[in-house]
């Protein structure tokens, strides 16, 4: 029993010590990319500046501030608040194309599309989930639209009780 004691304790040393001198050897790496700055005509040397020789990382998409649009598109408007960014209608021949991100709970979200007070569509949407912004895109045929007074809301349910909450409203004009 005191042999089996003694070969686990030899056991566990012998891979703390594999897994500490792999952790040198990284620092040592760590060090290579490393450069230090110091100004030629300083006598004393008050500081250092350390600069990584490594590329800088595009910022996370996630961090972005939620309410204001990533996009710069002059000739087209595009609608945010604080779950939907980055949408633009624009249509083709025959259909109207809703594109955007949102950043919703699990990647669901509503729409519908409104010709007055008249419901004309409703459905939902899957994206990628928050924290992530997922993209979208939402196409229905033109001819739906019948009058001025078309709409199309983005929206979420709220899981407290139901209710549209995030609501993202967008007039759309008659083709």
């Amino acid at each position: 029993m005191k042999k089996m004691a003694y070969l686990l304790a030899i056991l566990t040393t012998t891979v703390s010590l594999v897994a500490c001198s792999q952790q040198e050897e990284g620092k040592e790496l760590e060090r290579e990319n490393t450069s230090v700055t110091v100004p030629e005509d300083a006598e004393e040397i008050t500081e250092v500046v350390v600069e990584e020789n490594k590329e800088q990382k595009p910022k996370d998409e996630s961090k972005t501030n939620p309410v204001e649009p990533d996009s710069n598109r002059p000739d087209e408007t595009v609608y945010y608040n604080e779950v939907f960014k980055d949408v633009v209608v624009a249509e083709s021949e025959d259909e109207m194309i809703v594109t955007g991100k949102a950043q919703v709970f699990e990647g669901v979200f509503q729409y519908a599309l409104y010709d007055g007070e008249e419901v004309l569509l409703e459905y939902y949407y899957q994206t990628d989930g928050a924290p992530n912004w997922g993209e979208f895109e939402i196409n229905f045929e033109k001819e739906l639209v019948s009058t001025i007074e078309a709409k199309f809301e983005l929206f979420v349910y709220s899981a407290k009780d139901g209710s549209k909450v995030n609501t993202l409203e967008i007039i759309i004009p008659k083709p």
